[in-house]
């Protein structure tokens, strides 16, 4: 398993912290489960556990919107 993987979804979901309900249900993997990973109960988390997780949480990540987008075109002279 590639630990750098289950450390960069510690970091996400510890960030995440009241939003994990969200993260379960948009992953498919259970709150309980989640929890369990994030408190540390949990070592061999299992590779298609955690790209559930991290699919989850880069999804969840905030949408660029229009005015960032025309922001961004706009420094770069586009």
């Amino acid at each position: 398993m590639n630990s750098n993987l289950d450390q960069s979804v510690l970091r996400q979901l510890d960030a995440r912290r009241g939003d994990w309900q969200a993260v379960a249900e948009q992953s498919g993997v259970s709150y309980s489960w989640l929890s369990k990973f994030a408190n540390g109960h949990i070592n061999n988390p299992g590779y298609g556990t955690l790209m559930k997780l991290a699919n989850a949480l880069d999804a969840q990540q905030s949408p660029v919107t229009a005015t960032q987008v025309a922001h961004q075109s706009a420094q770069q002279g586009a």
